[in-house]
């Protein structure tokens, strides 16, 4: 079992590379009180470096226990080498303590560059599908207008995932702007996206079009049909609301018996 000691503050540093980059400080003030209330709970793993003491994972707990006035944390001293003590990271951030999705993708493009790690590498690593880790990492990479969208929750990743597949930059502001005034769900966009997908498909866009001024917001030309009247109804009108399974047969089997009676009366005031 590794040994629990306790180093001063002082002779700790921080990593090059710090996953968490949005902590914010009233998150550490939290942390901090609690700090105070009952101290560290979890030591700090950290190793040797020429440098000094570096820490691996606990870099919040560091900036709390600061915060708190300790002078001292618990500390596990690890023999690592620097790819060894990212991959603990990343087991630390991503499974334990949940990275945001930008900080992710951050932290998985810095794996492949610094240490010539495949995706494969650290889907096994992080126990994370390959999909998902490619994904995050052409967010950090094709996404720079969507990473502080995704940061601060204005649109969520799965909607900068479908956004990502929209290459033309002005299409892809207006679906963004679409998406932030009007809460389209993400079922919509990937509506919207297919319908731009393969309108490029037959005419591909100027090459002027990605630098052009961004249309006035409006919806795009999408219709859906109505399940109660079969009616056209563009998406820009349609409202969605939830039922749970019984809830929503439910009421789709009263529709189809309005219909069917509509039907029998037109029927019997036919001449």
């Amino acid at each position: 079992m590794s040994k629990i000691t306790y180093i001063n503050l002082g002779d700790l540093i921080l990593p090059p590379f710090q996953a968490h980059k949005q902590i914010s400080p009233e998150q550490i003030r939290e942390i901090s009180d609690s700090v105070k209330t009952i101290g560290i709970i979890e030591p700090l793993i950290v190793r040797d470096t020429d440098e000094g003491i570096e820490i691996v994972a606990g870099c919040v707990r560091y900036h709390a226990a600061i915060l708190a006035g300790l002078k001292a944390v618990p500390c596990i001293n690890m023999s690592l080498d620097p790819k060894a003590a990212e991959i603990l990271k990343l087991h630390e951030n991503v499974k334990r303590i949940p990275l945001g999705h930008v900080d992710q993708g951050y932290t998985f493009l810095m794996m492949i560059e610094t240490f010539n790690m495949t995706e494969q590498d650290i889907s096994e690593c992080s126990g994370k599908s390959i999909a998902y880790v490619s994904q995050h990492i052409s967010l950090v990479r094709l996404g720079s207008d969507l990473i502080d969208l995704v940061r601060s929750g204005s649109i969520s990743f799965t909607q900068a995932r479908e956004l990502l597949k929209v290459s033309d930059k002005s299409e892809r502001k207006r679906l963004i702007s679409y998406c932030q005034n009007n809460g389209a769900t993400v079922q919509v966009l990937q509506g919207w996206v297919q319908d731009y997908l393969r309108s490029i498909s037959v005419s591909p866009p100027p090459e002027s079009a990605a630098d052009s001024e961004v249309q006035p917001l409006q919806s795009p030309d999408i219709s859906r049909k109505c399940q109660a009247c079969d009616k056209s109804v563009e998406i820009s009108q349609i409202r969605q609301v939830f039922f749970c399974p019984p809830c929503r047969q439910a009421i789709l089997s009263a529709i189809e018996e309005e219909k069917a009676r509509n039907i029998q009366n037109s029927d019997s005031k036919a001449p």
